[in-house]
């Protein structure tokens, strides 16, 4: 818990309780108090992901890419915190959801009683460059959705100043855990075909756990703190290995690639300083590389 963390202001909403948003509302449910409220979670179908709400936890449908920001913020009246952890479905616009749902979703937010919003985000709204990128990296990325999420930043960090609420967006990692393990992330790693480039981009993700302690621990952050989080862990292990790992743990041969290894991993590596001094979160999960078999 970060150092001077404040208490919980409940009632928390949750909007977007799939892989990630799903285990922060249970893990909030699970701490709260005999006489606190409900978890209010939405999920665009309101429908939970296993089919099964643990308790402690209110479902309701949300679209922010929907609806009015009135009708948005009557679905989530009365919340104090709120924890966006949405992503796109399969045949849905990026720009859609990340951008113009937030919008809404922020003009429905600034008449609610917050105290605190985190908005999680993803390290793809960095640059792809050949460096270590830490938490204030002020240059934005080349490619589209990259740009759409930083696009998406800038609408939270803007909109939340302007109404002095205190904000915190973390910009995750590539997302594994249960029900997505790594063999499921890097299918290529299984695949008979040729792989493109030489594999020697560095990896940069974080184990849900972790992600959900980040979550967490951010609500807790004093009203004046606010600003990026970048949320990964410690291994930066190339693609490369990683994928001949897991082929070996397959019992198969390592992928092909179009281009022999070059002799040191090369593109970005996103550093997890604030997430460990301004956060206090100990990794249970410092390295995504598999044992070797």
């Amino acid at each position: 818990m970060p150092s001077g963390a404040s208490p919980l202001a409940r009632p928390i909403a949750v909007v977007g309780a799939g892989f990630l948003g799903a285990p922060v509302a249970a893990a909030l449910a699970a701490t709260a108090g005999a006489g606190d409220p409900p978890v209010l979670a939405t999920t665009r179908s309101g429908t939970w992901p296993n089919g099964h709400v643990p308790g402690g936890i209110e479902l309701r449908p949300l679209d922010v890419a929907a609806l009015s920001p009135p009708d948005i913020a009557a679905v989530l009246a009365g919340a104090r915190a709120l924890v966006v952890c949405y992503a796109p479905g399969k045949q849905q616009d990026r720009r859609e959801l990340y951008v113009e749902g937030t919008r809404r979703l922020l003009a429905a937010a600034a008449t609610l009683p917050l105290t605190r919003l985190v908005y999680t985000s993803s390290t793809s709204a960095l640059p792809d460059r050949d460096a270590w990128l830490d938490d204030d990296c002020p240059d934005w990325p080349d490619e589209p959705r990259g740009r759409v999420q930083r696009e998406a930043e800038e609408l939270v960090r803007d909109t939340c100043t302007g109404h002095d609420l205190p904000w915190t967006i973390l910009r995750l990692g590539g997302l594994y855990g249960p029900g997505r393990e790594l063999f499921r992330l890097y299918r290529g790693a299984g695949d008979d075909g040729v792989l493109s480039g030489d594999g020697m981009q560095p990896t940069n993700l974080v184990h849900r756990d972790d992600a959900v302690q980040a979550v967490l621990a951010a609500l807790t952050l004093a009203p004046d703190e606010r600003g990026v989080v970048n949320v990964v862990d410690d291994d930066h292990t190339p693609r490369r290995e990683i994928f001949a790992r897991l082929a070996a743990l397959a019992g198969r041969p390592p992928p092909r690639w179009e281009r022999p290894a070059g002799p040191a991993a090369v593109g970005k590596r996103v550093g997890n300083a604030r997430l460990k001094t301004l956060l206090r979160v100990v990794l249970r999960h410092p390295s995504h590389t598999p044992a070797s078999p």
